[in-house]
């Protein structure tokens, strides 16, 4: 059920209203067409591979903000953990790799997570023959490993060999299914290990909205429709207007965290001035806080009424 919000008529909202409004947005997830299409393959990976003599594997990968994260997070929560019989079940292990990792610093996130009190002590081998045991008696019907691309962040053969083979002993002997999400980068570990390509032959890519032909418009206006139903505010925002909807795309390249960057920003404007909807002068707000590092000869868009996406992607290039 959504949740409705109170008009503010002008009021500032207080601190605890503004908080609460603010995580609100926060939450949001919009289940585009694309992204319920990833959900769907992840559920067939793991539902179909549940006492499968050869679990399935998949490949995610996609740039920075579009959602990878925040997928298999809703999937992994859809999945909740349980206690039987004294033993806590897993049915889905979500492992992010963090920066800088090693196979053997990957194993021992696998036995945090699994709850191994001694997840750092011993030897690499030591370590998965562990996990391997931890997996079977948590019940976990599905492995995620997340930011696979930190564990072959340095990209030399040694690294790139260590990775290969842990990841294909792991996929062996876990039993269960495994699914991979990085960064487009890291699909140059399937070029190093043939073998190890061929048992994840399933890649799949997440992208940003593209904004090129009559149905990306659409699909992305529909995506800014939604969204903008599910804000904080008593009105709508007409997000979904063609003119916005150009310009936050030249903003936000379609790219969904930036989307989401820039309506917090303009919501926090708004509550301040005691608004019931998002208007362009918040926006345009939010742009000055904004900061994309990769495009420093961006213009603001908002309150610009002669405001032409192509001329301005074009004009930008030329800087």
């Amino acid at each position: 059920m959504q949740q409705k919000f109170k008009n503010l008529n002008g009021i500032s909202v207080a601190f605890d209203e503004l908080k609460l409004r603010k995580e609100h947005l926060k939450k949001i997830i919009i289940e585009h067409p694309r992204y319920k299409r990833i959900y769907n393959l992840i559920s067939e990976c793991h539902l179909l591979s549940v006492g499968s003599v050869e679990p399935g594997t998949l490949f995610l990968y996609g740039g920075t903000g579009v959602g990878k994260s925040t997928l298999l997070k809703e999937y992994t929560q859809n999945f909740p953990r349980f206690v039987l019989d004294g033993v806590t079940n897993v049915p889905v292990l979500f492992v992010s790799v963090p920066v800088g990792a090693t196979p053997k610093s990957v194993a021992s996130e696998f036995l945090l997570s699994l709850g191994d009190p001694n997840y750092e002590k011993g030897s690499q081998t030591s370590l998965d023959s562990r996990v391997f045991q931890f997996i079977e008696r948590c019940g976990v019907q599905l492995v995620i490993i997340d930011e696979f691309q930190h564990l072959i962040d340095r990209d030399t053969k040694h690294v790139l060999n260590r990775a290969s083979d842990w990841v294909k002993v792991l996929t062996e002997k876990a039993k269960v299914p495994i699914i991979l999400c990085g960064m487009p980068e890291s699909e140059k570990i399937f070029l190093h290990n043939e073998q190890l390509g061929r048992r994840f032959s399933v890649r799949e890519e997440l992208t940003s909205f593209n904004y090129d032909t009559r149905e990306d418009k659409k699909d992305f206006r529909t995506f800014l429709y939604i969204l903008d139903k599910q804000l904080p505010f008593s009105k709508q925002s007409n997000l979904a207007d063609p003119k916005l909807a150009e310009k936050l795309y030249y903003v936000t390249n379609g790219v969904p965290s930036y989307i989401k960057t820039i309506l917090e920003l303009s919501t926090v404007h708004a509550l301040k001035n005691g608004q019931d909807y998002i208007d362009e002068g918040n926006l345009y707000e939010a742009f000055i806080s904004m900061k994309v590092s990769k495009r420093p000869n961006m213009v603001n868009p908002f309150c610009d009424k002669k405001f032409n996406l192509y001329q301005a992607v074009e004009n930008e290039g030329r800087k």
